[in-house]
Parts: C-alpha cells; structure tokens; sequence
C-alpha cells in the first residue's frame, strides 16, 4: 500500500513539473508572438544595406517549385545574390517575370526598416532610404507593408545576421483599408545572400491569380561604416 502511494506522489510530482515547465515556456519573454512588432536594442555603432525586391512570375514553379502542389511546397529559399539577380534579369529579358519594386534602405542594427510596396505604379529602382529619417507611410497608398529589421543573434548564429520580417497584405475600398499580417519571419543570412518568399496567403493568392507573388530581401553589407559609404556599395 506505501510502496502505491509513493508511486502515485511522484507521478503527481513528474506532473506538476511538466506543467510548470509548459507555463514557464509560454511565458517565457525570448517567445515572440506571431504577427507583433518586437522592440529590440538598437545598436548606433553598425549599420546594414538591404535591398527588398518585390516581383511576380508566370512559372509557379520559379525558385520554389510547387511540383509536389502547393500546399505542399515551401515558401521560403536562400541563394546567392549574384545567382539571384542573375536569375530575376533573365525572367524579366524573357518576360517571365515583373518588378514591382526595388528598393535599398539603411539602418543601424536593431532599428526597423519600411520596406512597403505602393497600390500605384512607381519606378521599378526606387531611391536608397535612410531608415532613421524615413517617414512612415499611410496604408491607404500600399498593396503591402513590410517591416524589415537586421541584428546580430546569439553565438550560435555565427558569421550570420538575424534577419526579422513582418509583412501585412493591404486591401483598400472605397469604405476603408485593411491589412491582415500573412508572413512573419526571422531567418540568418550573410552578406552577398538573398531570401527569397513566396507570399501566398489566400489574400494574396486572389490578387495575384495564375501568377506568383514574391519578396526577395538580399544583405547588402554590414559594417561601422558611415550611412554615405555604405550607401556608395549599392
């Protein structure tokens, strides 16, 4: 009988641990919630130069392939920039493909970077943005906001930056504007690598039709550099 009821206490003990374990897990501040804006450090002595690409294509099966359906396929690839751009001007001498946007921005380590794509045509090579000075935008003028942010990690990341993307579909009608969050993000890249996403959310989907929508995100560079300098390497 003793020897049932100590079994049955440490049961109950393995049991009240889990469940704290869980608890402490969900409570836990290194979790980040899906779809929510994170405050991080900012760090005023580096900077980094990303280029965000916003393009469509006819070939579903482009730089992701959907050949298994695409449910089934992923949504993300990293390449090299030089591959990638390689690639995107051969799609587009063939036309294959369509720049939306391409745009630079710069900004310290930590700070948040707009990085939004415009409902009204623009040019394709739009200017390099300081993301410190840059203002923000009403959604009433985009198809997308994306808010992009490049930090150092842990030391498990390596050589590798901590890149974090936050990207909300924008529908705008004449009685109002909404935007519904369909891809968040955090991935490592290097300098001289591309992310390339395929946004296919049931909003996007139906905007897009037969084509595919994708946001290429490419590290430029990463140093201590000053904001004219590093704006010179574009």
């Amino acid at each position: 009988m003793k020897k049932n009821f100590f079994v049955a206490a440490l049961a109950l003990m393995a049991m009240v641990s889990i469940n704290a374990g869980r608890a402490n897990a969900q409570s836990c501040n290194n979790v980040e919630a899906y779809g929510v804006r994170q405050a991080r450090p900012v760090d005023n002595t580096a900077q980094s130069q990303i280029e965000v690409t916003y393009f469509t294509t006819d070939n579903p099966n482009e730089f992701i392939s959907e050949k298994g359906g695409i449910n089934r396929s992923g949504s993300y690839a990293s390449i090299n920039t030089n591959q990638f751009v390689a690639q995107i001007g051969q799609l587009e001498k063939q036309g294959l493909a369509s720049i939306k946007k391409r745009q630079s921005a710069i900004s310290f380590l930590g700070e948040m970077a707009e990085m939004n794509l415009e409902r009204q045509a623009i040019d394709a090579n739009a200017r390099t943005i300081n993301a410190s000075v840059a203002e923000p935008k009403s959604i009433f003028g985009l198809n997308r906001e994306t808010d992009i942010s490049v930090y150092r990690g842990t030391s498990m990341d390596g050589d590798a930056y901590r890149v974090k993307l936050l990207s909300w579909f924008v529908n705008v009608t004449p009685k109002g504007a909404r935007k519904t969050v369909d891809y968040d993000a955090s991935i490592l890249l290097t300098p001289g690598q591309t992310a390339v996403f395929k946004l296919r959310s049931d909003d996007e989907m139906g905007r897009s039709g037969a084509a595919r929508s994708y946001m290429a995100v490419t590290l430029r560079a990463v140093g201590n550099s000053s904001l004219a300098s590093l704006g010179r390497k574009q």
